[in-house]
C-alpha cells in the first residue's frame, strides 16, 4: 500500500526588528555569521496542549451536489489521493490542505439517497477496493461503474459533520488508528462513533473582496508591470481562499524602501529591488496589513515565541499534525509566512492565506 512520508523542511529566518505600524521585510538575506536566536522556518516543536481539528475559521457546508474538500473531524486533514495520482487503484489517505485538485471531490446524488464521490483531478470514483466488506479493507479510486462499492451514504452526526458509509459493506470511511498525522491511511471500518469516522465538507472557492490601487505616479513601466502582476495574483489568491470583507489596499513604489513593507492602514510599499516585486512578497505584505507582527491583536496571541490563538493552532495542526506550532519572531511567523522565496510553493501559498484568515479569527 502506498504511503506518503511527511517531510520536514528547514529554512533559516532572520529575526527582524518590529516597528509599531510598518513591518519592514528583508527576507532573502542569509543570517550573518555568528548571529544567535535565528529560528528555523518549518521547525515543529512538540506541543501537547491541543490536538488537531477543523479550525473554526472554516465554515462547514451542508450536503448537496457539488464539489468540496472533505475533511476529517479528528485531524482536520483533507481526503487526498496519494501523490496526486490519477491511476486506477491509487491509494487514498489524509493530508494537510494544499489546494490541490487531488483534494477536491464532486458529490452527485444517486438513487435512494446515496452519492458518488468523484476525484476532480482523476475523474475516478472513491471506492472500497474489490468490493471488500471487512473492517480495514482499503479505499482507493477507480473508474466509475456505479457499483455499490462506489456509492456512499452521508449520515449527519450533528455540528455539520457526517458519517460516510459505503453502500456495499455498510462500513464507514475511517482514518486508520485515529491518526492525526499527514499520510495516515483511509480505509473502511464498522462505526463506533470516533471522530476519525466523521467528516466535514468545505468550500473549494470563496468570494473575498480584497482589491488594491497603485497610488504612485511616474513608476517605470517595467516596475509597474511587475507590481501589478504581483498584486493581482496575490489578491486573487486571498479572495479565492476566504471571504475577505471589502477592502482596498493602497500600493506605492518608493525607492527609499530597501525591500517592501506593509502597514495596518492597508498600505504596501515596494522598493526598487525587482526580486521583491513578486507575488510571494505581495502575499507576505498583505499579511502585515491584516496585523501580522504589528497589531495589538497579534501581540495578544503571542506566548513564549509562539502564536497560540486556538484557531490558528488548529489550522497549523490540520496542515502538519498535532505537534506542529506557529513560530514567531521579528514580526513574522513560520512556517507558511512566505518570509523567503525559498518558502514558496502552491501549497505554502494556500496555507499562508488560511493561516492569516485563522489568525484574524483569533482577534489579530
Amino acid at each position: 500500500m502506498k504511503r506518503r512520508l511527511l517531510v520536514q523542511r528547514v529554512f533559516a529566518l532572520l529575526f527582524l526588528v518590529p516597528v509599531l505600524f510598518f513591518a519592514s521585510c528583508k527576507k532573502d538575506v542569509a543570517p550573518a555569521s555568528g548571529e544567535t536566536n535565528v529560528p528555523a522556518a518549518g521547525d515543529k516543536t512538540a506541543n501537547s496542549l491541543s490536538t488537531a481539528r477543523v479550525p473554526a475559521s472554516e465554515v462547514l457546508q451542508t450536503l448537496a451536489d457539488g464539489t468540496f474538500i472533505i475533511v476529517n473531524r479528528k485531524s482536520g486533514m483533507a481526503l487526498d489521493v496519494a501523490s496526486a495520482s490519477t491511476a486506477n487503484g491509487a491509494n487514498v489517505l489524509q493530508w494537510g490542505g494544499t489546494g490541490g485538485t487531488n483534494q477536491r471531490w464532486t458529490l452527485t446524488q444517486l438513487s435512494d439517497g446515496y452519492y458518488s464521490i468523484i476525484g476532480v483531478q482523476s475523474g475516478r470514483a472513491l471506492e472500497v477496493y474489490q468490493s471488500g466488506t471487512a473492517d480495514g479493507d482499503n479505499v482507493d479510486i477507480y473508474d466509475y461503474s456505479g457499483a455499490n462499492n462506489q456509492q456512499w451514504e452521508f449520515i449527519s452526526v450533528g455540528s455539520g459533520y457526517y458519517r460516510i458509509v459505503n453502500r456495499n459493506s455498510g462500513k464507514d470511511l475511517d482514518v486508520a488508528g485515529q491518526s492525526e498525522s499527514p499520510g495516515a491511511n483511509v480505509a473502511q471500518y464498522g462505526y463506533w462513533g470516533g471522530e476519525n469516522q466523521q467528516w466535514g465538507l468545505l468550500k473549494v472557492t470563496h468570494s473575498g473582496q480584497l482589491t488594491w490601487t497603485l497610488t504612485s505616479t511616474g513608476v517605470p513601466a517595467d516596475v509597474q508591470t511587475r507590481i501589478t502582476s504581483a498584486m493581482n495574483n496575490a489578491c486573487a489568491r486571498y479572495n479565492a481562499l476566504a471571504n475577505w470583507p471589502a477592502r482596498t489596499l493602497t500600493v506605492e513604489y518608493n525607492t527609499g524602501v530597501a525591500t517592501a513593507d506593509g502597514s495596518t492602514s492597508g498600505n504596501i510599499r515596494f522598493g526598487p529591488n525587482a526580486s521583491y516585486q513578486a507575488v510571494r512578497t505581495a502575499m507576505h505584505e498583505i499579511g502585515h496589513t491584516y496585523g501580522v507582527g504589528i497589531s495589538s491583536g497579534w501581540s495578544a496571541n503571542i506566548s513564549g515565541g509562539l502564536f497560540v490563538g486556538t484557531t490558528a493552532v488548529d489550522a497549523m495542526h490540520s496542515f502538519d499534525g498535532p505537534s506542529a506550532v506557529v513560530n514567531t519572531g521579528g514580526g513574522h511567523f513560520w512556517p507558511y509566512g512566505l518570509n523567503y522565496d525559498s518558502e514558496w510553493s502552491e501549497a505554502s501559498a494556500y496555507r499562508h492565506v488560511k493561516m492569516i484568515w485563522a489568525m484574524r479569527s483569533d482577534g489579530m
